[in-house]
């Protein structure tokens, strides 16, 4: 009689508990797999969009270089994309010139480097609570290819062109009315540019041509030179207007009451900021201006005429604050604006009038650039607007930005 041996029906129960160490611990390392997947996944996806704020930071920061607050410009739209400085571990650091790369010690350019320590969730289980990501980012200023502006956010004919007058420009233009006819050629001539963009609309009704065809609808641009600073006015150095009537020489300072130059009278203007305070700038027809490295300041209600039959040479400076400046108008001061050009006039730099209204025929003679910035512009005459900014250090006072790196 055989025996039935009874191991061979009892349970292998060292087997089974091996099974089921393997299976948990197979579980514990899928589990981790997966964790680790998880923070990683994070980390990547926290990594992007700091590389976003970064270059969106850098570019806003250099966009600002002329103002004194790049740096808040920078921290700003850093935080508008989720990155703080000084809030949950980060920091947004903005350095000009760069502190390393290829751009290093170079000015005109502007560094962003975002730091953040990110929480993990299971890799804390391995004793790794938080992970250090970074992200940089550099933008350069460059000059910007528009040079004439209307800023005036809603009237009609922004910009205009009346009669013939025929403006040939190789920059572009801008005009930020949204008014239906913002600019307006309401005559035969012409204007030509390399790109022109109206957030309203245009017409052009007197057998006049527009080249390109306006793009419409654009939003407004803000004011390119916002950040130049307003002088302070101080003292006056002439108590009452400055009548000119025979040849004379005049240096920087305030003029109260404004400079008058009738006909016949000729000024010469040395180098430096002349501030108008009240009353007018006006150079009469048959009068005669020269003055190299000069910027006029026009504040307290004044006004600048410059009247065609005038023989006018006026050159802005090539560097320093107000590099490429000529005429500056106080933001508040709505007082209209002249600038006649005739066959002996010089007119090189930048017509800066925010709230003004400028009339203008430009240049007989050809200069090397002008900058055209007002609340509307209006064009009376022949003129060639250039953008030869070769003899400013900075380049053209009006700066785009862009990234490098």
């Amino acid at each position: 009689m055989c025996r039935r041996d009874s191991r061979a029906t009892r349970p292998r129960r060292s087997e089974s508990g091996q099974g089921l160490v393997i299976t948990g611990l197979a579980m514990a390392a899928l589990m981790g797999a997966v964790g680790l997947a998880v923070d990683v996944g994070y980390l990547r996806y926290t990594d992007r969009r700091m590389q976003t704020a970064a270059d969106a930071a850098a570019v806003a920061a250099a966009a600002e270089l002329n103002y004194s607050d790049y740096m808040t410009a920078g921290q700003t739209d850093a935080s508008s994309n989720g990155f703080t400085n000084g809030s949950n571990n980060v920091t947004v650091a903005v350095n000009t010139p760069p502190t390393k790369g290829a751009y290093a010690g170079q000015p005109n350019y502007v560094e962003v480097i975002i730091t953040d320590s990110v929480p993990t969730f299971f890799m804390r289980v391995l004793g790794t609570n938080s992970e250090a990501i970074s992200a940089r980012a550099v933008a350069h200023e460059f000059t910007g290819n528009n040079c004439i502006y209307a800023l005036s956010p809603n009237a009609s004919n922004a910009i205009y062109l009346g009669g013939s007058a025929s403006v040939t420009t190789s920059c572009g233009i801008v005009d930020d009315s949204n008014a239906s006819d913002a600019l307006h050629n309401g005559g035969s001539g012409s204007l030509t540019a390399s790109a022109v963009s109206v957030s309203g609309g245009w017409t052009s009704n007197g057998g006049g041509t527009i080249t390109p065809t306006p793009s419409t609808n654009v939003p407004p641009e803000p004011d390119p030179l916002g950040y130049l600073p307003e002088p302070s006015v101080g003292s006056c150095t002439y108590s009452s207007k400055v009548i000119v009537n025979s040849s004379v020489a005049l240096g920087q300072g305030v003029y109260c009451g404004g400079i008058k130059v009738n006909g016949g009278g000729s000024v010469t203007f040395g180098s430096g900021l002349y501030i108008i305070n009240g009353g007018e700038l006006t150079i009469a027809g048959g009068a005669a201006a020269s003055g190299t490295d000069v910027t006029f300041y026009i504040t307290g209600g004044a006004s600048v005429t410059v009247n065609g039959g005038s023989t006018t040479t006026l050159v802005a400076p090539t560097s320093g604050t107000y590099a490429g400046v000529l005429f500056f108008q106080d933001r508040t001061d709505s007082s209209a604006a002249t600038v006649t050009g005739t066959s002996g006039s010089t007119i090189t730099g930048t017509l800066y009038f925010p709230d003004a209204a400028l009339t203008y025929s430009g240049n007989s003679s050809i200069t090397a650039y002008n900058l055209i910035v007002a609340s509307t512009v209006s064009f009376s005459g022949n003129a060639t607007v250039n953008n030869d900014y070769s003899s400013l250090s900075g380049g053209s006072p009006i700066q785009s930005a862009t990234l490098a790196e």
